[in-house]
């Protein structure tokens, strides 16, 4: 056999041969593998501009390698794909203002791509004048003029960016339509850039058109209920001057109020009834019959469960009829309300039946009561107000366990009103904002009626919630509740006017509603109440966080308000959809009692069906 030439020693011996194959191919696949792992190319940017435009230069290379597979060893194709990045890098930079950028290619000197282009973006265009042109009905307004002019938001010597004279413009145009001018509209703008002066010269034509007023409802959508109850809900005069925020209120009364499923409100926009323009409201009426159930659990009262049917439509008027029922371990209720159309300023009136038996601390009541009462929500901006005023009679039975005391039989005749604001960021879950609860009842029991001054109970109270966010990842929660009674004797003042504490959303660290007078080994309602906590939550991504509070205050006469119990501890948090869920171990300071100290473990869940 001829001997070959040229081959490596080992590659001479037949043996070795296919090992030798094997491990050129294994260095070949290897090498071809790094090729295709290797990036095509990467941008590299100065540091002054870094910060801004790396996460843009970033997207551009991500749209590309989730585009067509290039092949490494294919010139033609990187020649084509690198003039498409430098296309879209130039196109980038120039909806920021950069409109002189120089970007070179070469070879990656780094090897963390196949090439590198560096980008030098040149200096940023300026904004050196702007034309505003408002005209139409609006010229014979000089101060509404002013505003708009003054609200103008990419003025003068700002940097030039796309999105920013985009936003500019949309917005002076949401300013101009919002009030008085619905149909107004953008005739012209445009955006002259000089790239050697880095200057931008900047023009926006506005015609306002006609000067709009509201006039009367045009309603489509209604199959059960009258006209009449869409006008209930409109407190809009003809003739008054349009409004968008007017608008969207009625449409927001009426899409809260039940009876429908869906609203939308616009304005007829023709010139020639500008001067009376009808609000179209579109209705979809709701379901008039639903059926609501729900379990839950807490710490404070065990498992719970509640089941709620409500009738939209009686007998064909637009009565609503709600009825339910809840049960957990301290408390079993029925109750019965009937809801009348509302009136024209947003008020609901109602009647009420409610009867109950409850069991908390080894004292039971047993009460039914009969009321009626109008309740006004609000909303202003981004503030809820909820007043309520009713008018109640309630008979009960208290009996106290263990406790050498006569059972109570009480009458009572009162009458309480309740306002609370609300104003915070998210409902179920708010970060930022407070709330406000205020509270006053007077009420006269019948057991003294031949003693007036001995007869009557007076009743204040007050809540207050904070939420303060210390940063993206702290908040703090400050609470603070106060409330005292002025009455002859606790023993003809029902239950649910007299004072206790302790537990969620009281004092952690104590059983439900343990803190009051003692009586035995039966806790009864007081006089007064003051309640303050103080809690830390750090959260440790989007849905879960821990928290570190201190809870204090009692319930009692004066002289037990002086030494005020003390609850301390650590809790997980966790957000869902219904708000966040807490779960806190707690320590409560009971050696104001002679008691001492004991840890308890505090939780609610809630499940709506």
């Amino acid at each position: 056999m001829a001997a070959v030439s040229g081959l490596p020693r080992y590659l001479k011996r037949p043996a070795a041969a296919p090992v030798a194959l094997l491990l050129i191919a294994l260095t070949v696949a290897r090498a071809a593998a790094s090729a295709e792992v290797m990036p095509l190319a990467r941008f590299e940017v100065p540091a002054p501009t870094a910060a801004e435009l790396d996460p843009l230069m970033t997207r551009i290379l991500e749209a590309l390698r989730t585009g067509e597979r290039l092949s490494p060893d294919d010139a033609e194709d990187d020649e084509a794909a690198l003039r498409r990045l430098r296309q879209q890098a130039t196109d980038v930079l120039a909806t920021e203002g950069y409109f002189t950028p120089h970007l070179a290619v070469a070879a990656d000197p780094q090897k963390q791509a196949r090439y590198r282009i560096a980008v030098e973006a040149g200096p940023r265009t300026s904004v050196e004048r702007v034309d505003l042109v408002l005209q139409g009905a609006i010229e014979t307004n000089p101060e509404r003029l002013a505003e708009l002019r003054q609200s103008w938001e990419l003025s003068a010597g700002r940097p030039f960016r796309d999105k920013d004279w985009s936003n500019a413009k949309s917005r002076l145009l949401a300013r101009v339509v919002e009030r008085d001018f619905p149909a107004a509209r953008m005739v012209e703008s445009h955006a002259q850039v000089d790239p050697r002066s880095a200057s931008a010269v900047l023009g926006v034509t506005i015609d306002s058109g006609p000067q709009f007023s509201f006039g009367p409802l045009r309603i489509t959508g209604l199959r059960r209920y009258d006209q009449a109850l869409v006008q209930r809900f409109n407190e809009i005069q003809i003739g008054e001057p349009y409004s968008a925020s007017r608008l969207q209120d009625l449409q927001r009364r009426l899409q809260a109020c039940g009876y429908f499923s869906s609203v939308v409100a616009d304005i007829d926009l023709d010139p020639d009834t500008a001067q009376r323009a009808p609000i179209q409201i579109q209705l979809t009426e709701a379901k008039t019959q639903s059926v609501a159930l729900g379990l839950g659990y807490s710490s404070n009262v065990g498992p719970r469960a509640e089941a709620n049917y409500r009738q939209a439509l009686i007998f064909g008027a637009p009565y609503t009829w709600q009825s339910g029922v809840g049960f957990d371990t301290t408390r079993s209720v029925g109750y019965t309300d009937l809801y009348f159309p509302p009136h024209p300023n947003g008020s609901v009136d109602s009647l009420g039946l409610l009867a109950e038996h409850t069991d908390i601390n080894e004292v039971q009541t047993r009460r039914w009561a009969a009321g009626v009462a109008r309740s006004l929500k609000r909303q202003i901006g981004a503030t809820d107000y909820d007043t309520r005023v009713d008018l109640n009679f309630q008979h009960e039975l208290r009996t106290v366990t263990g406790a050498i005391l006569p059972a109570s039989t009480i009458d009572v005749v009162s009458s309480t009103v309740t306002w609370s604001r609300r104003r915070v960021d998210q409902v179920t879950d708010p970060t930022r904002g407070d709330l406000l609860t205020l509270s006053g009842t007077a009420g006269l029991h019948t057991a003294l009626l031949s003693n007036l001054a001995n007869a009557t109970l007076w009743r204040g109270y007050v809540r207050y919630v904070r939420y303060i966010p210390l940063s993206s990842a702290y908040q703090w929660i400050v609470r603070g509740e106060a409330g005292y009674l002025v009455a002859d004797t606790l023993d003809q003042v029902p239950s649910e006017f007299l004072f206790r504490a302790g537990g969620v959303g009281s004092i952690r660290g104590f059983s439900y509603l343990s803190l009051g007078q003692q009586v035995g080994s039966a806790t009864l309602g007081s006089r007064s109440l003051v309640t303050a906590s103080n809690e830390l939550v750090r959260w440790f991504g989007p849905r879960w966080g821990a928290a570190a509070f201190y809870d204090t205050g009692n319930a009692g006469n004066p002289v037990q308000l002086a030494h005020l119990a003390r609850g301390y501890g650590l809790g997980a948090r966790w957000r869902t959809p219904a708000g966040p869920l807490a779960l806190d171990v707690a320590y409560g300071d009971r050696t104001i009692d002679g008691q001492g100290g004991r840890w308890r473990v505090h939780f609610s869940v809630a499940i709506a069906f």
